[in-house]
């Protein structure tokens, strides 16, 4: 009998076919089958029910999993390796990070055995093969959901059945998403695992990657954020052939879709509508295209107007509550939006989506969010991309009365109760690595010691390298002077400091700045590098800021425990 907890790939693919491809070199099935029985038997020594399993490669993150998996083990998926992040998962950590207990599973093989043996010896451990996601819908708050091993599976084999029995056998899988979250887990790893299709290990960050790949068909997995980005380069080429591109996390555009269409040689291009609880629930073909249900899965509307559903990808037959709103009609279904998203302002319900609506009527608006924030007074901030149109009429009037202008423009059809009364002006929204926009993103914008909107390039151990657009936090700017901003030197050091304490396990707290060096001013047109590198031996980091004009800051930050820091000083 058939192990449910194995992809039908893993012992019926020939030993030489490519499972993987890592950095551009195939990984056979027969190598997967053999690093699979050492990753269970490196498990094994933990002993433990669960496991935090974080690894940015995605096949080393597919070993460990079905490994946990084929021992009865639990694996919870961390999104990244930050303190905070291992001090809320205290249970051991697997895979490439500093801190983890398994790295690797290297000592652990065994080449006496046969391939046939590699999944039946030795035996389950535990028994709750699975995994626990943490979902934060709008909130932020992180909350654990449990989701079991043969769920997952028959996401990817009905994901198979729905999406790709035409495709080529030689097709590979690609992302632009990471593996560990509930878009890219089933789409990206479980669907081609359980189908046998190859599947590209590294993660593409950015569209212009894409045309590294090889002159092979392809399927992308992507968001509607990074498909927006390729709609907007100036040139885009790649030998692939890209004959299916899904996207999830936030509504795709249709105007995006079909830019991203002519980009990648008129692929078809699928939304999909889903959740980690649920799995996929609907999809629709962009652009113009109406939802549709998966196969299985039943849907109604409560009396809120808010979807429930019934779906095989549900642990029982119940119905499922959503919190997001829809009409039925003889297109089929249509998304409005999310009850959750629905204000209280001075004892007043308010539609944020409504607000947004008025802000995207508006030619000077690319893109919007609002958010509810309670400080002296409840009041609605909203973030916003200008158009070039907006940009000049910003340049224009100046930053208050271009607010002022706004505001008087949403006048007419937002009630002055709901009109926004902080705004800021950015480059791109804070989509996360799913290209979801929560309301503590927004929030934290208008923050009064809020950190910019920094988009991490590179990363490692020991370094990590952020960009920012300085027009992006143009509230740095205030009071450094009314002439000629300039980003103070004291904002820089405390960012590095901040971000430092966020990304590095330094100890205790900063204690002392040596080398610190300004040598040109940051002006609020400047597009900036943030370089940090980690130096544990000394519990030191250095940082330094650069653009296109050459080095601005730089100096190295000392940390101590209070205790230490105390002795020092005297």
């Amino acid at each position: 009998m058939a192990n449910p907890l194995i992809p039908p790939p893993l012992l019926s693919a020939p030993a030489e076919a490519a499972a993987f491809y890592r950095n551009a070199i195939p990984v056979s099935y027969a190598a997967f089958r053999a690093d699979l029985l050492a990753a269970r038997r490196a498990l094994m020594r933990l002993n433990a029910p669960e496991i935090v399993l974080f690894d940015p490669d995605t096949y080393a993150f597919a070993v460990w999993l079905i490994a946990c998996w084929l021992n009865g083990q639990t694996a919870l998926l961390a999104a990244d390796d930050l303190p905070a992040t291992r001090a809320f998962l205290p249970q051991p950590w697997v895979g490439r990070s500093p801190h983890s207990a398994l790295p690797d599973w290297s000592g652990c093989a065994d080449g006496t055995l046969a391939e046939a043996d590699a999944f039946s010896v030795p035996a389950p451990q535990f028994d709750r093969p699975g995994i626990v996601a943490f979902t934060s819908g709008s909130s932020g708050a992180p909350t654990r959901f449990f989701k079991a091993a043969a769920l997952l599976l028959r996401e990817g084999a009905t994901l198979q059945e729905g999406f790709g029995s035409h495709l080529p056998s030689d097709t590979c899988f690609v992302g632009t998403v990471p593996h560990q979250h509930m878009f890219g887990l089933p789409f990206r790893l479980m669907w081609p695992l359980c189908a046998g299709f190859p599947i590209i290990s590294e993660q593409f960050r950015y569209p212009e990657e894409l045309g590294r790949l090889s002159a092979d068909p392809h399927v992308l997995i992507s968001s509607p954020a990074t498909l927006k980005r390729l709609a907007q380069l100036d040139t885009f080429s790649s030998p692939a052939t890209f004959i299916e591109v899904f996207s999830a996390g936030s509504p795709l555009h249709d105007s995006v879709a079909a830019d991203c269409a002519i980009r990648l040689g008129e692929p078809r291009i699928i939304e999909i509508y889903g959740s980690t609880e649920a799995g996929n629930v609907m999809h629709r073909v962009a652009p113009n295209g109406a939802w549709r249900e998966q196969p299985g899965v039943a849907l109604a509307l409560d009396e809120q107007g808010c979807l429930k559903l019934r779906s095989p990808l549900l642990p029982d037959d119940g119905w499922f509550q959503t919190q997001d709103t829809a009409v039925n009609d003889a297109n089929g279904w249509r998304l409005t939006g999310r009850i959750d998203r629905v204000a209280k302002i001075e004892g007043r319900r308010v539609a944020l989506d409504a607000i947004e609506a008025a802000l995207l009527a508006l030619p000077e608006i690319a893109e919007a969010r609002t958010a509810p924030l309670s400080r002296e007074r409840d009041e609605i901030v909203a973030a916003v991309v200008l158009s070039e149109a907006g940009r000049e009429q910003l340049q224009a009037l100046g930053k208050t009365r271009f607010d002022r202008w706004l505001r008087q423009r949403l006048s007419t059809s937002v009630e002055p109760l709901a009109l926004p009364r902080r705004w800021r002006y950015l480059s791109a929204l804070p989509y996360n690595a799913m290209g979801k926009l929560t309301a503590a993103a927004i929030v934290e914008l208008f923050e009064r010691h809020a950190l910019p909107p920094f988009a991490v390039t590179s990363r490692s151990a020991r370094e990590v390298v952020f960009a920012a657009r300085l027009r992006d936090c143009i509230r740095a700017f205030d009071g450094h002077f009314p002439q000629l901003p300039i980003l103070a030197g004291v904002i820089q050091v405390d960012w590095a400091l901040r971000l430092a304490q966020r990304y590095f396990p330094v100890e205790g707290h900063f204690s002392d700045l040596r080398q610190l060096r300004f040598q040109r001013i940051l002006r609020p047109d400047d597009e900036v590098t943030l370089t940090l590198r980690f130096l544990p031996e000394k519990n030191e980091v250095r940082f330094s800021y650069a653009s296109a004009q050459g080095i601005h800051s730089q100096g190295n930050a000392s940390f101590a425990h209070p205790a230490v820091a105390s002795d020092t000083a005297s």
